[in-house]
Order: C-alpha cells, then sequence, then structure tokens
C-alpha cells in the first residue's frame, strides 16, 4: 500500500504526537519519595478527571513513546519521564529471596498485586529490553531475561502457548476475570519479545522451537478463516460463543502481526507473511466511510504499524484509495482538547466518549512518530 502521506497529514501528526507526549508529562504521577505509584501514569481519565490505577503494560509502551518524543521533540523532560516509567516498572518485579517459583515475575499493577496477565508482564519485560538498548544499563536487560525464564517455566500451557494470567498470592478482591481454559488471540505479540530478547541477547534460544511453536500455533488455530485472530477454548481449539475481552483483540490484534514479521524475519517462513496479508484484507474490508476500523481507534496506529513494518513484504488488497489517510484523520479526531477536563488534554478518547485510555494514546505515540518523525526504534520487526 502507498504509505506516502501528504504534509498536512505528517504536520497533524506530528501536532497529535506532541499533545500525547506533554499529556504524559504533565500527567506523570509526582517523583515523591511518600507516593507510591511515582513516576506512572494513570491507565484512563474520564471527563469528571477520575483516575484508573496503572498497570505494567501501558507504563511499557509509553516509555517508548517518551523516548521517541524526546528524540523528535529535542526533549530531554520527556526523556527523564520516560526513565521513571523504568524505576516505576522495576518496583513490580519479583526479585524476592522469599519467592524463589516466581523469581523474574511481574505484577500487574503494583509492588503487591498478587496476579498479572502474561501477555501484559511480557509487555512490561519488552520495556526493560529497549530501556536497556537506551541507556545500556545490563540491569534492564537481565531483569528482561530473568522475566523471559519465569515465562517459560511458569507462563505456558502444555502446548507452549501463554496462560492467559497467573496467580502469585490470595486475591485481594476477588481477582480478575482469568480465562485459563481458553488460548488467548493476544498472546500472539508474545513473538515480539521474544525476537527483541534473542537479538538483543545473542542467545540463539528465544527464537528457536519454543518460539516457532508458538508461531505455528497463532496461524493454525488461533487465525480464524475470516482472517482475524480468536481465542480459543483449549481443548476444541474453537471460539467461545462470546469473545470474554468484547472485541477488544480483534482490529487491534496486540501487535501479533507484528510479530508474525518477526518470525518472518528469523526463520523465512512464508505462511507467517501469508497470516498477515489475511489479517490485513480482514482489517480494510471491514473499514468504515469514516475512516475507522471499529469504535475503538486503538487499531489504527497497531495496522499502520505493520503496514509500515512490512513494507515491501505485505499488502492490503482490499483496501480502497485512501484509506490510511481516511484512518489517520479518524485518529487525529480523537484526540481530546481538554475543553471538558483538562487533565485530558493532548490523550485519545479511543471509544469516542468522555474517557481517555492509555492504550490508544501510548500507541499512538509511538506510530506517529515512527511515520512522520523517523523514529522506528520501537515496535519493529527489525
Amino acid at each position: 500500500m502507498n504509505m506516502i502521506l501528504s504534509d498536512d497529514l505528517k504536520a497533524r501528526g506530528l501536532e497529535c504526537a506532541r499533545g500525547i507526549a506533554e499529556w504524559m508529562f504533565q500527567t506523570q504521577r509526582p517523583w515523591l519519595d511518600s507516593d507510591p505509584a511515582a513516576g506512572s501514569l494513570p491507565f484512563g481519565v474520564d471527563h469528571l478527571g477520575r483516575e484508573s490505577e496503572p498497570c505494567n503494560w501501558s507504563m511499557a509502551f509509553s516509555a517508548m513513546g517518551l523516548l521517541s518524543a524526546g528524540r523528535a521533540f529535542s526533549e530531554p523532560r520527556y526523556e527523564r519521564a520516560a526513565l521513571r516509567l523504568g524505576e516505576y516498572l522495576k518496583s513490580l518485579q519479583i526479585l524476592d529471596p522469599f519467592r524463589p517459583e516466581q523469581h523474574g515475575a511481574i505484577r500487574e499493577m503494583t509492588p503487591l498485586t498478587p496476579w498479572c496477565y502474561t501477555r501484559d508482564a511480557l509487555s512490561a519485560a519488552w520495556g526493560f529490553i529497549e530501556l536497556h538498548r537506551h541507556t545500556g544499563d545490563a540491569e534492564y536487560l537481565e531483569r528482561a531475561r530473568l522475566w523471559g525464564e519465569w515465562f517459560l517455566a511458569k507462563g505456558c500451557d502444555e502446548e507452549g502457548w501463554p496462560l492467559w494470567g497467573h496467580q502469585f498470592g490470595p486475591w485481594m478482591d476477588g481477582g480478575p476475570q482469568m480465562r485459563n481454559d481458553l488460548q488467548g488471540s493476544f498472546q500472539g505479540g508474545s513473538l515480539n519479545f521474544l525476537y527483541q530478547l534473542g537479538k538483543a541477547t545473542g542467545d540463539a534460544k528465544w527464537t528457536g522451537p519454543f518460539f516457532v511453536r508458538l508461531a505455528d500455533h497463532f496461524v493454525r488455530h488461533i487465525q480464524q478463516p475470516s482472517g482475524f485472530f480468536c481465542s480459543v477454548d483449549r481443548a476444541t481449539k474453537k471460539p467461545p460463543e462470546k469473545d470474554p475481552q468484547g472485541g477488544l483483540h480483534r482490529a487491534n490484534d496486540d501487535l501479533g502481526t507484528l510479530g508474525l514479521l518477526c518470525a518472518h524475519r528469523a526463520t523465512g517462513k512464508p505462511e507467517y507473511l501469508a497470516a498477515v496479508n489475511r489479517f490485513l484484507d480482514a482489517v480494510f474490508s471491514a473499514q468504515r466511510e469514516d475512516g475507522h476500523f471499529e469504535e475503538s481507534c486503538a487499531c489504527i496506529p497497531v495496522v499502520l504499524n505493520t503496514l509500515h513494518e512490512g513494507a515491501g513484504l505485505v499488502r492490503a488488497a482490499t483496501a480502497r484509495a485512501g484509506a490510511v489517510e481516511a484512518a489517520l484523520s479518524a485518529l487525529y479526531a480523537r484526540q481530546n482538547d481538554g475543553s471538558i477536563q483538562p487533565r485530558q488534554r493532548g490523550a485519545i478518547n479511543e471509544h469516542g466518549d468522555r474517557k481517555i485510555w492509555l492504550r490508544s494514546t501510548a500507541y499512538s505515540l509511538i506510530v506517529l512518530l515512527k511515520l512522520f518523525a523517523g523514529q522506528g526504534r520501537y515496535l519493529t520487526c527489525k
């Protein structure tokens, strides 16, 4: 597809990205000894200013976005904010000698949270890899490796597919939805972490048999005839009648197709590219006249990132002329102007309602700066 975009789209994209970076900087929790969540960002903010608690994976992607913004806009304060997010992430990793069976695991929200969603923790560890690359600090890479070892030992089912979640101790308030009877479609994105950890450490085991088995399972059992990826019952390999995540990972494949691009780069297997193409065809065939692929706009930067990273390898045969331009314009229209709630200014109204979410906000920052400022270090298969 044509990804040569107009000067107007570029200017609007950079303006959107700058607004996001400024929102992150202004909204970050104060760096205070007395604040147990110092350096974190809220996962959401509604029109009354009420904030949702931070969670591990969104801190990692926000850090990547802020590091890109620091370079793109020559703003050291954005880099400083990213490194504080890194310190917050460190506080979530279990390195307690009294918990040897959990060594290296990463908690979901706070140093007390007794569980994690496995994919969320993987994304946090992916953040460690990128923080290592930025700072040169070997501690970050060792933390990523330790999480990877825990993941292989404790984080997967007997087929090698990552578990939906993991419990570290007694629930505090009943616990989250933990569907370990299903194989989550979002786990295809695990390929990205394994690929990047292999590159960063030089250890081929991370892209060895386990990696290939995961990629094969993703395209054989998780991808459906429609081209989309669906969570499936562990025993039958059939999707449940009702998606327990309400379509959250439909057009937003949670970076699974990016993971398949990594798998193709590591193995050369053509079936991985074929799977990416089937997904892109499905997404673009469902694109609405207003440019959106679905009500949530979180999928827009994810899909465009796959197109960008797969340039020369993938296509979207069903995309209409101007599809990318329409998607970007739809994304820009979701940026909050702060007229109702100043604490929302610059972030993304993911569902077009009165609440901003860090999911679409962080993804947008990374991808807009990749498309329009040459900041291609993150969410890449290279």
